[in-house]
């Protein structure tokens, strides 16, 4: 066995891996992380990695198979505490660091945000963020939250759902052995997880109650499918339950939620069978922007003859003819919540289940036409 181990990264490491080995108590013959696995938990380059597992196969620790990774020997762990009693700083984590991960759907430019917000939050606290992207799927999902939870280093995650509200067999586990998590912008029926969310609900009643303060009755609404995504059931249920209290009647075809199995929804077809429609409530900005076009192709001016709201706030509608106004979700205090209840979790295990809602903004812009005043 080499002397004292050095202070480079690769020094550095190869001693977390070491404790990784300890902590997550690997059986022997078990298949390690890869080289970029490791680099990307600890922010080093792939080559680094590949020397500090280099180093462990050199000193016994581990072997490496051509093609198929990296394992552990069948070694006494007394051997690896005898090298971390010598050798270890007095450190839990790489570099003295604290390791969350943030797990997103996709990358777009509300998603962001988040990650924009989150990475200054944590900064600030001396926490370091690992953002992974895994694609939306439940499949892709649970690979990458088993992914995460096989890596000690990672004391616990923040976690954007894809587009499907269902709990699958990962998050079970991780209810279960009580792992640190919360979840941003969704909510699971089946099983209760701590929670950070805009108020979609009360959100899209305030814009539907703008739109009715603007002299509009016949109000229409439109959605991509909502029956697996919590925050448009709620934008849907928002829309029903203030045309109700504003003693409005809502048309069956006023209403157009898209179909889970269809490919599109064609908005120039909703406008013709709407004729009498002054306003319609969009459940997202880029909702918004395809009935903008449709109306355009129709020769319906907006927002003389045809008011749009949408809901989010994105910044693509900077490329719009028009300022749409909508509902604004502002990212800094969601992700502001979401870490303090991750840190609450991570430090204080057996908190009580939260649910934070974080309140929308309207943002009033030039796309709703006030029918109280004369044009």
């Amino acid at each position: 066995m080499q002397g004292k181990i050095n202070d480079t990264k690769t020094d550095r490491v190869k001693r977390e891996l070491l404790r990784m080995f300890l902590e997550k108590k690997y059986h022997p013959h078990e298949l390690l992380p890869s080289e970029g696995m490791i680099a990307e938990l600890f922010g080093v380059s792939r080559m680094t990695s590949k020397l500090a597992l280099n180093a462990l196969a050199e000193e016994g620790i581990i072997y490496r198979v051509p093609r198929q990774g990296s394992f552990l020997k069948d070694i006494d762990t007394s051997v690896i505490r005898a090298m971390m009693e010598e050798e270890l700083p007095d450190k839990t984590e790489l570099g003295g660091v604290k390791l969350i991960a943030l797990v997103l759907p996709r990358i777009d430019f509300y998603i962001g945000q988040i990650i924009t917000e989150l990475l200054h939050i944590a900064e600030e606290a001396e926490y370091e963020v690992i953002v992974k992207v895994s694609g939306g799927n439940l499949e892709d999902e649970e690979k990458v939250l088993r992914e995460i939870a096989g890596i000690p280093s990672i004391k616990g995650v923040i976690f954007f759902p894809g587009d499907k509200n269902v709990c699958g067999n990962e998050l079970l586990h991780y209810k279960l052995r009580g792992y640190p998590i919360v979840m941003v912008d969704r909510v699971y029926k089946e099983i209760e997880f701590d929670s950070v969310y805009h108020d979609h609900y009360q959100g899209a009643k305030k814009l539907l109650n703008y739109l009715v303060e603007k002299g509009h009755q016949n109000i229409g609404f439109v959605s991509d499918a909502i029956s697996e995504v919590s925050s448009r059931d709620e934008r849907y249920k928002g829309y029903v339950s203030a045309m109700a209290e504003n003693n409005l009647h809502i048309k069956k075809d006023y209403v157009m939620i898209k179909n889970p199995a269809a490919s599109n929804m064609n908005f120039v077809e909703y406008l013709k069978r709407n004729k009498d429609l002054t306003a319609v409530f969009c459940g997202d900005d880029y909702l918004a922007i395809q009935i903008y076009s449709a109306a355009k192709e129709l020769g319906i001016s907006i927002p003389d003859k045809l008011s749009v709201t949408g809901f989010t706030d994105n910044a693509i509608l900077d490329y719009l003819d028009i300022k749409l106004t909508t509902m604004r979700q502002p990212v800094r205090p969601l992700m502001e919540e979401a870490f303090r209840i991750i840190t609450e979790k991570i430090n204080t295990r057996g908190e009580p289940v939260k649910h934070i809602k974080i309140p929308t903004e309207l943002i009033e812009r030039k796309s709703v036409r006030d029918l109280h005043q004369n044009k």
